[in-house]
């Protein structure tokens, strides 16, 4: 029948068991050392044998004796004194269990990891819809392990519905579980993920019958269609995409570009293109080898991909040119900008994380309709840019095809360097206009307005580059520097003896940015600065956003005795709610209302309609743009607060405002 080990010892039998890993054992339970039980629990602590079937044989013949031994995990009992053909049987069935086991065990093994290997998610239940196995496509795409989902009703696990936002779909597996037979799920259904993601499958339910014909389970297979459709998406990525950087090649460029500039003519828009390529790019591969070339490629595309909206075409061309299409252009300069963005977060971004000293790209920029009406010809047209913008150093590395939007460009270039030296030269500087009451004179605050330093020498006005120091986030911090310069004079004012509330005009732009409440209260802090002498002007556009962020910095604001007025009022699109709910002091009236008081008499009811406002909400109006003792006269008489402007003073040094005034 076999090979057969014989020990007496108990010890002895135990390390030959482990040595030769028996197919049964035939053990004593009286032995010298450790009883038959002694060494039966030992077999079954023990990983590696603790599946051999163990055959009791004793002279203890009772009834309790072979429960004892049955219980212990003894396969079988055979009493002494033995007959040979009665052990010979009884381990001959024995071994035809232990094989019979074994087939089993590799069925199960191979079935296992066949089910582990598909890529289809396979799940099993019992009769009652409960959750008994998950195969690891399962546990992937429903984002739940085997273990959580054991025991759980199918409807918990991949809940069903018909289309998108539609009702609720049966799930396949009822269907089989009753009515014995295969059933599918919709066309269009969608199953939710346990992150409450959706996502569309397909699928097929089986019943899992006994042999006696009674369904005893189900198991369900699915699969994600959009890994389909990936896997079509990605036959053809080959075709379309850049290999190195899975940006879009030149060939899908041009269909995107084909289709734009249809869209283009029907919306009244515009169309850009901005060309890039690294200077000297051969050198750098030459001197630090064609692998760090191919990380430089890959790090300037994710740059330039952080500086894109969703409906820009960031696009791989040859070995290191690149091209944005950008769609949909109302303003030329949102190109300007986004060409200028681009160079300078890529330049920096490299030289910071790479080993190159000097690093820098050149641009070439066209735009449609206004230099081609054909794919084509705009490629050629911001090729040629680009190798004008390389060989005339006069461009600074980026040039337009267009002349007149060339020479625009190069003087807003100019303007923002001279705003951006400015502010790092403390070339800002602050003038200050009086704001005097209406019916006694009497001088109660004063504008901070900011101007900038000229080389010349000159004053540049506000509307030269507030604008562009908007439109490139530079108001920030010129907003910043205006908040120093102004806490620098109260602090000298107070010293003097001087009780002047000075008001500060805060761009949107600044009271949105998340540093700005911060900002403003350590610089307080640092010129020992009394809330109650600060006033902050606003525009209507910040009291229209619902951010509660805003109206919690706003309170935050009021409550420490800052003053919050409404710059040009009535020129906005005006929401009279907010002035009752949001924490707000003073109304300022545009001097677009004021200049055609007594000419335009809409106007004249308009500003008193917004003085009466005020006062009837417990707030103060103030006008600006007051030139005339007509007008002065005036607003007098409509009854606003007061009054602001050239009538009384222009915007003058700090210096200035002891002389004009007795305080």
């Amino acid at each position: 029948m076999g090979q057969v080990f014989f020990e007496q010892d108990s010890l002895s039998a135990l390390n030959q068991a482990i040595k030769i890993l028996p197919d049964v054992i035939l053990l004593d339970i009286e032995m010298p050392h450790l009883n038959g039980y002694q060494v039966l629990a030992e077999l079954k602590a023990n990983e590696i044998t603790r599946n051999i079937p163990v055959i009791f044989i004793t002279v203890h013949e009772s009834i309790e004796e072979q429960l004892l031994s049955l219980k212990r995990g003894a396969v079988d009992f055979i009493v002494k004194p033995l007959r040979p053909e009665v052990v010979a049987a009884r381990v001959r069935t024995h071994l035809r269990l232990r094989d019979r086991e074994r087939e089993l065990v590799q069925v199960h093994r191979h079935a296992k990891v066949t089910l582990e290997s598909i890529g289809d998610a396979v799940l099993t239940t019992d009769k009652n819809g409960c959750v008994t196995y998950m195969n690891k496509a399962a546990e992937y795409m429903i984002g739940i392990t085997e273990t959580e989902a054991k025991g759980r009703v199918i409807e918990e696990i991949m809940p069903l519905r018909v289309g998108d936002n539609g009702p609720s779909h049966i799930n396949p597996i009822r269907i089989c579980i009753e009515e014995c037979r295969v059933a599918n799920m919709a066309t269009n259904c969608q199953m939710m993920k346990q992150n409450g993601r959706w996502m569309p499958v397909e699928d097929s339910a089986s019943p899992l019958v006994s042999e006696s014909g009674e369904v005893v389970g189900a198991v369900i297979v699915f699969r994600d269609i959009n890994e389909s459709r990936a896997m079509a998406i990605k036959m053809s990525n080959t075709f379309q995409y850049d290999q190195l950087t899975n940006l879009p090649n030149r060939f899908l460029l041009m269909e995107r570009l084909d289709a734009e500039m249809k869209r283009t003519q029907s919306n009244g828009c515009q169309l850009g293109l901005i060309m890039l390529d690294v200077d000297c790019f051969k050198l750098i591969n030459e001197e630090f080898g064609f692998d760090f070339g191919d990380r430089l490629l890959k790090t300037i595309a994710s740059q330039i991909n952080t500086q894109l909206q969703c409906n820009e075409t960031l696009s791989r061309h040859s070995a290191d040119e690149f091209i944005v299409l950008v769609p949909e252009l109302e303003r030329l300069s949102d190109l300007a900008n986004l060409a200028v963005k681009i160079r300078e977060n890529v330049i920096e971004t490299v030289l910071q994380c790479t080993d190159i000293n000097t690093f820098s790209l050149s641009m070439g920029v066209s735009v449609y309709p206004d230099d081609s009406l054909d794919a084509q010809s705009l490629m050629l047209h911001a090729d040629a840019a680009l190798h004008r913008a390389k060989s005339d150093s006069l461009h600074e590395g980026l040039c337009f095809y267009s002349k007149d939007m060339e020479l625009h460009f190069i003087a807003r270039r100019q303007h923002y360097m001279q705003l951006k030296t400015a502010i790092s030269d403390h070339k800002v500087i602050a003038l200050y206009q009086p704001i005097v009451n209406s019916q006694t004179g009497a001088l109660e605050a004063v504008e901070a307005l900011a101007r900038i330093q000229g080389n010349n020498g000159y004053l540049i006005p506000p509307d030269e580059f507030i604008p562009l120091a908007e439109e490139t986030r530079l108001i920030i911090p010129l907003g910043e520097r205006m908040i120093q310069l102004v806490f620098a004079q109260l602090q000298i004012w107070c010293k003097d003896g001087l009780s002047i509330r000075v008001c500060l005009n805060i761009s949107p732009i600044q009271f949105l940015d998340s540093h700005f409440l911060s900002f403003l209260l350590k610089a307080m802090e640092e010129y020992s600065i009394d809330p109650k002498m600060i006033e902050l002007e606003v525009t209507e556009s910040i009291m229209l956003e619902t951010s509660h962020k805003i109206t919690r910095d706003l309170t935050r604001l009021r409550e420490l005795g800052i003053s919050i007025s409404i710059d040009d009022f009535g020129t906005g699109f005006s929401c009279l709610s907010y002035l009752k709910e949001l924490p707000i002091d003073v109304l300022k009236i545009d001097k677009a209302f004021i200049a055609e008081l007594g000419i335009d008499r809409p106007q004249d009811v308009l500003v008193k309609t917004i003085a009466n406002l005020a006062q009837s909400l417990g707030l103060k109006s103030v006008a600006e743009g007051v030139e005339t003792e007509d007008q002065v006269q005036f607003l007098q008489m409509l009854g606003v607060s007061f009054l602001q402007v050239y009538y009384f003073s222009p915007p003058i040094p700090a210096g200035e405002i002891k002389s004009h005034y007795s305080l």
